[in-house]
């Protein structure tokens, strides 16, 4: 008890700065917590003659690494489903005998944004799907706001118009 004690008293400090080159101090405190929680379920700290140093800071820096994938795919994830939160927005159809599906609505509306002219998809595919604000985009194209704003009214009103366009032509014909 008293080696794992000192082991763990000398080491992690120096552990967690070094873990704080990868990640922010308090997930660095937690993985090096982790790992000195995993060694002592495991009684390694017995068996280390020499190299344990090295042990140390290989586990840190693979926690970190493991620690920065999830992070990174956690991040991936959420952008594509605000992006399709996003592309939902422009047609949102609450009725249950809808005659479309989810999956083909998306597909209309990718569809039509294809179809917009090149400005005009640009600043939505900038505002919608990348989440720039209206100065941003304005500042990004040197157009002004107000031009950004035309361009976003414009693109929501044409896909509502064909996509509404498009419904009450299948409602007409079913």
């Amino acid at each position: 008890m008293i080696q794992f004690e000192h082991l763990y008293k000398t080491n992690a400090p120096r552990l967690i700065f070094y873990a704080e080159k990868y990640v922010d101090s308090d997930t660095a405190e937690d993985l090096v917590q982790d790992i000195f929680i995993k060694i002592w379920e495991k009684r390694t700290f017995l068996f280390f003659n020499g190299g344990l140093t090295t042990y140390l800071y290989r586990s840190v820096q693979h926690a970190c690494l493991d620690c920065l994938k999830r992070e990174d795919i956690k991040e991936s994830y959420i952008e594509s489903v605000i992006k399709q939160l996003k592309i939902e927005e422009i047609y949102f159809n609450d009725d249950p005998k809808s005659l479309f599906n989810k999956d083909e609505r998306l597909q209309m509306i990718y569809h039509e944004v294809e179809k917009l002219p090149e400005r005009c998809r640009d600043i939505f595919t900038m505002s919608y799907m990348e989440e720039r604000k209206t100065p941003e985009i304005a500042k990004l194209l040197n157009i002004s706001q107000r031009t950004v704003e035309a361009q976003l009214y414009k693109a929501l009103k044409t896909l509502r118009d064909v996509l509404s366009g498009v419904t009450l032509f299948l409602l007409a014909i079913c």
